[in-house]
């Protein structure tokens, strides 16, 4: 399912789905704060690019994702006075700028694990100043196909 108002393509187990007043499946991040930023960071951190039997049309999908929700984030943070917000979405493109978009650098997946790691970091920052608790993606994970995230403690 693609939830029509986040925009997340979702995978629903019948049980796990949380139903509306009208009982019809409804988006697991509304009604929460930066849901958009949420879903768009959590799309990609359960990419197929960090599976290990992903390919290279896996990895440049998820960079060219990531471009578009550092994009998002800076959308946001334009209307902002949080310097720290701002200081991770600056680590975080620097960090993607740092991969290969062809992913044959061996440093490629940890620059953009990197880039969606600082990433997360301005999304918190933003939840923080509205007194909201941070993020957790493990939370949403049982929405997703690909919730093995393989490398993360390697890094």
């Amino acid at each position: 399912m693609t939830c029509p108002a986040c925009g997340a393509e979702l995978v629903y187990d019948s049980h796990e789905a949380i139903k509306g007043p009208d009982g019809k499946e409804m988006c697991p991040y509304r009604d929460r704060g930066y849901s958009a930023l949420r879903s768009g960071h959590d799309k990609v951190y359960f990419g197929k690019w960090r599976k290990m039997d992903s390919t290279t049309t896996d990895f440049r999908r998820a960079y060219r994702q990531i471009e578009r929700h550092l994009k998002a984030i800076g959308s946001v943070l334009e209307t902002k006075d949080l310097p720290a917000a701002k200081r991770d979405l600056g680590k975080a493109i620097e960090s993607y700028y740092a991969v290969d978009p062809e992913g044959e650098s061996p440093d490629a997946l940890r620059f953009m694990d990197h880039a969606l790691s600082y990433a997360h970091m301005a999304i918190d920052d933003l939840l923080h100043e509205e007194g909201l608790p941070p993020h957790d993606p493990m939370e949403f994970s049982k929405w997703y196909d690909a919730v093995e995230v393989p490398f993360k403690e390697e890094w």
